[in-house]
């Protein structure tokens, strides 16, 4: 089984007459488990900006200085996307009006990503017996 991996795309893109900086993520799940997703999953939160209004929890990486105040910024945003299996499994792209925003947004879609991780740990033993 292949391990899960997370392709970012950063492109600038002619939306409605303005080119803007835009970033597109997607995981790359292994089928078998993609199924299971597909199955009983998809509607996971793996990034839900209210949950992190008052900032990250012990343990997430660090933003780098210069990106916080942005990170900040769009996480406070109503414009700030949530990102669930389903979204992340597809691709989603967003839109941005700088480049410090498509950081901000990368730097997210790493942490949903990271939650995916987490959880498909479990998602992969649904079916098995463990003994502790």
């Amino acid at each position: 089984m292949t391990a899960p991996r997370l392709f970012i795309r950063k492109a600038m893109l002619n939306i409605s007459g303005r080119v803007r900086p835009c970033i597109q993520v997607q995981a790359d799940v292994p089928p078998v488990l993609v199924a299971k997703l597909n199955e009983h999953f998809l509607s996971e939160n793996l990034f839900k900006r209210s949950s992190y209004s008052q900032g990250f929890p012990a343990g997430v990486p660090v933003p780098p200085p210069a990106l916080a105040p942005h990170l900040a910024a769009l996480i406070k945003n109503d414009a700030c996307p949530e990102i669930t299996v389903k979204t992340l499994l597809a691709g989603q792209m967003h839109q941005t009006q700088g480049i410090w925003e498509v950081m901000a947004f990368e730097y997210i879609a790493q942490r949903a990503f990271d939650s995916l991780c987490t959880m498909l740990i479990s998602v992969a033993e649904i079916g098995t017996e463990t003994v502790y």
